[in-house]
């Protein structure tokens, strides 16, 4: 019988698995700094839901990912920190952040195959070099400034912070099943110990 029981709750276990969508991990920009062991010098700057947003897809140990945050840590926090926000999805470790990577890539029609990969409102940084700095300076402010602020997650419709969420009409369907298991169990159990 507790073969039975296991058996029927592994199987109604199993489309909660499959049908579970990915869960992102974002980091903040002193997580990020502190991930990749960068000093961080963020007096005077605070996470804000009025700040433009920098969207960085980075790789932990990358070399280029880790000269963007020595630039945001020490320019750009100090000349725009109460302008803008970062937040970042490390690619290298995580599937799902890779995936999502992938779809702002394809949705912007970008060829992202590298990392960082920096949105900022309607911009896009392929890679990171010294004399981009003006260009996402400029960028920054230009999506603070705007009255419309694009967001790459809004437009796409995509929860960047989602956890595992079950779809709705499986989970009725698994606790309908679940429900069903328990009144046949119920119901033979005490017949067998008759």
């Amino acid at each position: 019988m507790k073969k039975i029981i296991t058996f029927l709750l592994l199987i109604l276990t199993i489309p909660v698995f499959v049908l579970a969508k990915p869960a992102y991990t974002s980091l903040t920009l002193k997580e990020t700094l502190d991930d990749e062991r960068i000093e961080s010098n963020l007096e005077g700057y605070e996470e804000g839901n009025n700040k433009a947003t920098i969207y960085l897809f980075r790789g932990r140990g990358c070399s280029h990912c880790h000269e963007f945050l020595e630039y945001v840590n020490s320019t750009l926090v100090e000349k725009y920190g109460d302008y803008f926000k970062l937040v970042s999805y490390e690619v290298w470790n995580n599937a799902n952040n890779a995936k999502l990577m992938q779809e702002v890539s394809d949705y912007r029609k970008d060829n992202a195959n590298g990392v960082p990969y920096i949105i900022i409102g309607d911009k896009s940084f392929n890679g990171y070099a010294e004399s981009m700095n003006e260009e996402i300076e400029t960028a920054i402010m230009d999506l603070y400034n705007s009255k419309e602020r694009y967001d790459i997650f809004e437009k796409m419709k995509i929860n960047p912070k989602a956890k595992v969420k079950k779809n709705n009409k499986t989970t009725k369907v698994i606790i309908a099943a679940t429900a069903i298991a328990i009144i046949v169990l119920v119901i033979t159990i005490p017949k067998k110990a008759k």
